[in-house]
């Protein structure tokens, strides 16, 4: 998402004005009600596409199984080399929305994307899948922060901005859980379609692009793009993502392990020095001595870590296990959609009666059910009894607590860092995943390695290896619930404060 959302080295908006009839609707001001109304429908349907990427891929791993041969550990890539360079040049991506029109950063983000799904829909091999997700995921990092740029500048007044932002966020709420569901309604006739699809939907936002999004340059000095720091974080991520999954499947002893893991922390180290002594540096160090941005950081982090690999060893378990199809795994998923918009619009309520620290618990209590019940996941079991509980109480706790973390992160964000925070917020979610789903693929593959090869049958096999990833889970609830304690403190709005909010 964006990192400068508040855009405040561009020329400010065109008043409103005050006569009856339409506002002008040059440069950045905005355009009539219903020209808005498209901006908004464009650029939320830009970002599902970005959201629904993540886990659309979930349902087809079987299927990707058999007809690219990958492993395991290749097939975690399917989603890692998408989340990583989405997360990990979202920064830098945000930033060209400065130096650029951020039209032309939109488009340039929906052509790469669009390109990596065409690739992704006739990969005939591992290697040129991974390659088509990996353009995937550098055109994500381009048009959504360029979306949300356009989404804020289109809507300056305060209540109408507020009400755009809660559509963006319910996208950003459902669009992981409806990527599974949708996911395995394609891939039911055909994996390959749940890329091609991307292809239509991408050519109609490209002529959106110039029918509906004014062009309007950047005004004034351009900041510095920063390369250097993109560059060396984002092959850091990399690296440490990928000497994780080599050191589970070869042993941390290996050698191409330890050198993938030790460019990794010269790499993040060259990062940080950057960032400490660039001009206009992607990530603001300063910005991370604040409580609010470090506890919200974190927050988002360690829950996009239990998000991305439930959604990854869920799917597997229906599949592998339990021998639903593609359709059935995505049917399942309708509670967690239906619990992420149910709740969804109480979480602001929560928060306003009772503080982040309170919703925030909750939800990882919620999630720590869900870690009990598969942990203990049998070979053979009914919907009813196990699927909808997890599913149900999958969507309440992640909304509880990916909706509270960002209203954390952003307590004590200037109009100046606004932007910029929100960014680090959205970045650290892509990237915790990626490192999460590292760790607990990386568990399930060595246990099922070790599983298969003492003659335990495939099903009781990958049974145990499931709950093996989701007992390390574990941690990651303790670690989470710590920041909850002592970072989400903070009071509960007034009444006089509920109401001019």
């Amino acid at each position: 998402m964006s990192i400068d959302a508040y855009d405040t080295q561009r020329t400010e908006p065109a008043p409103v004005s005050t006569v009856p009839g339409p506002a002008p609707d040059t440069g950045a001001s905005p355009g009539p009600a219903v020209r808005r109304g498209l901006v908004l429908f464009l650029v939320a349907t830009a970002q599902l596409i970005c959201v629904l990427d993540s886990t659309i891929a979930n349902v087809m791993l079987p299927e990707l199984r058999a007809d690219l041969g990958l492993s395991t550990s290749g097939l975690q890539w399917v989603m890692n080399i998408y989340v990583v360079l989405f997360g990990g040049l979202m920064l830098l991506g945000g930033r060209l929305t400065d130096v650029f029109a951020r039209r032309s950063v939109l488009v340039a983000g929906l052509l790469l994307f669009t390109a990596g799904s065409l690739l992704a829909a006739v990969a005939e091999s591992g290697g040129m899948l991974l390659t088509g997700r990996g353009l995937q995921g550098v055109g994500a990092a381009a048009l959504s922060p360029a979306a949300l740029s356009i989404l804020v500048t289109t809507y300056p007044e305060p209540k109408e901005r507020a009400k755009a932002l809660g559509v963006w966020g319910t996208v950003m709420g459902v669009g992981a859980s409806l990527g599974t569901l949708l996911g395995g309604a394609i891939t039911d006739v055909d994996w390959r379609l749940a890329f091609l699809i991307n292809i239509p939907i991408g050519a109609a936002l490209l002529i959106a692009c110039f029918l509906w999004i004014p062009r309007s340059a950047p005004a004034g000095p351009r900041p510095p793009a920063d390369v250097v720091g993109a560059v060396t974080g984002t092959l850091g991520l990399l690296a440490l993502v990928y000497g994780i999954v080599r050191a589970g499947h070869d042993g941390w002893s290996d050698s191409v392990a330890l050198v993938s893991l030790g460019a990794a922390a010269v790499l993040l180290t060259v990062f940080v020095r950057v960032e400490g002594t660039a001009k206009a540096p992607l990530l603001p160090l300063p910005l991370l001595r604040r409580k609010s941005v470090t506890s919200g950081t974190l927050a988002q982090l360690i829950s996009a870590g239990l998000m991305l690999p439930s959604f990854f060893m869920l799917p597997q378990y229906m599949q592998e296990v339990l021998g639903y199809s593609p359709l059935e795994v995505g049917l399942a998923y309708i509670p967690t959609c239906l619990a992420m918009l149910g709740v969804s619009g109480a979480v602001p309520v929560l928060i306003a009666k009772y503080g982040p620290r309170v919703p925030y618990i909750l939800g990882n209590v919620l999630l720590a059910g869900v870690l009990v019940l598969m942990v203990n996941a049998p070979t053979e079991t009914g919907y009813w009894s196990l699927l909808l509980p997890v599913t149900a109480l999958l969507g309440v706790g992640l909304v509880l607590c990916l909706m509270t973390a960002p209203v954390v992160g952003t307590r004590d964000a200037t109009e100046q860092d606004a932007g910029t925070t929100s960014a680090v917020l959205n970045a650290s979610t892509e990237i915790g995943g990626a490192l999460a789903l590292a760790v607990t693929a990386t568990v399930v593959g060595s246990r099922l390695t070790e599983l298969t090869a003492d003659g335990v049958d495939a099903a009781t096999a990958f049974t145990e290896s499931i709950q093996r990833g989701f007992l390390v889970l574990f941690v990651w609830i303790a670690v989470n619930v710590a920041v909850g304690l002592l970072g989400f403190g903070g009071r509960p709005q007034t009444a006089d404060e509920q109401k001019t909010s």
